[in-house]
């Protein structure tokens, strides 16, 4: 597991939980801690259903990749949960909805309708 410290500072900083400081403390893990798994931001970053954040920052131009680990749940069974990771824009801009950079299509992730 990773140190928990720096889960509790990220909390820190965007204390309230609102869907907006929840994206923020997503894009703070995914930033400082190279990415953060849908188990870590709940039991963490206390974010209930990190899917939707993921989502809405997707929407907001944001490259998020999501690959699969194994991870123990609090019973100790192994799931295979989603990890999520920054690319292209590690600095924290977001690409414009108007100027969206190209992808690679292995990149590519199916969209959900909402």
């Amino acid at each position: 597991m990773h140190n928990f410290l720096s889960f509790s500072r990220i909390i820190d900083n965007s204390p309230d939980n609102t869907a907006a400081h929840q994206r923020a403390r997503l894009l703070q893990a995914m930033k400082f801690r190279g990415g953060v798994t849908t188990l870590e931001a709940m039991r963490f970053l206390d974010i209930v259903d990190p899917r939707a954040r993921i989502v809405e920052l997707r929407k907001e131009g944001y490259r998020i990749n999501t690959s699969w680990v194994h991870q123990p749940s609090e019973c100790g069974r192994m799931h295979a949960v989603g990890l999520y990771t920054l690319t292209g824009n590690v600095e924290g801009v977001a690409i414009s909805k108007t100027s969206r950079a190209p992808c690679d299509f292995a990149s590519q992730q199916m969209r959900l309708a909402l």
